[in-house]
């Protein structure tokens, strides 16, 4: 898949996450400040109050539950997040 583009594209367009404009700008901004590192989700919702929604929490926070609801964390053991590698990799490669 990451060696096809039409197939990362394909991938991409099914989960979702570019289907909104505010998800999407959500999701990049994640993927900027924490550049493959993991967060809680205290850290992962501060990061979108501060780079997307210019203060509003609620905005944050439904988000968030939109994003994690497509799956695009993946769950450490201790319960921290981390942004899921393929789709990070789908994205990166202009999918």
């Amino acid at each position: 898949m990451l060696t096809d583009l039409s197939e990362a594209r394909a991938f991409v367009e099914a989960t979702g996450v570019q289907s909104d404009a505010a998800l999407a700008a959500g999701y990049r901004a994640l993927d900027k400040q924490f550049q493959g590192s993991t967060a809680d989700t205290e850290d992962v919702v501060t990061a979108a109050i501060a780079y997307e929604t210019s203060g509003d929490e609620e905005e944050a926070r439904w988000g968030f539950a939109c994003l994690d609801a497509m799956q695009v964390f993946d769950r450490e053991e201790d319960g921290r997040l981390r942004l899921e590698p393929l789709l990070q990799k789908c994205l990166s490669t202009g999918g």
